[in-house]
């Protein structure tokens, strides 16, 4: 999964005013739906790059997985990470 390096930049800065509580709830709902989206679009963007499918859920569970992470104070690449391996453990290689 990659993120290009000026959305990484933008959504990092945007998790990291929610992680710092200087976003409003409705803000942090953006955020969150702009780190998903960016996830998502990455994820797709790689299988299809591959030439694979992934398996069903497989992208809901790892961008809401980095969703929550970003939340929980990891950056993302940390969050990717351990998202990743989380996902591959349950999923499987495709």
């Amino acid at each position: 999964m990659s993120l290009h390096s000026t959305p990484r930049t933008t959504t990092a800065l945007l998790a990291a005013a929610v992680v710092a509580g200087l976003a409003a709830p409705a803000q942090a709902s953006m955020i969150d739906q702009i780190i998903l989206n960016k996830c998502s679009a990455a994820m797709r963007e790689d299988f299809q790059k591959a030439g694979k499918t992934p398996p069903e859920g497989m992208v809901a569970d790892t961008c809401n997985c980095v969703v929550e992470q970003v939340k929980n104070r990891q950056t993302i690449d940390q969050a990717k990470t351990f998202c990743t391996k989380q996902s591959l453990e349950k999923y499987g290689q495709p």
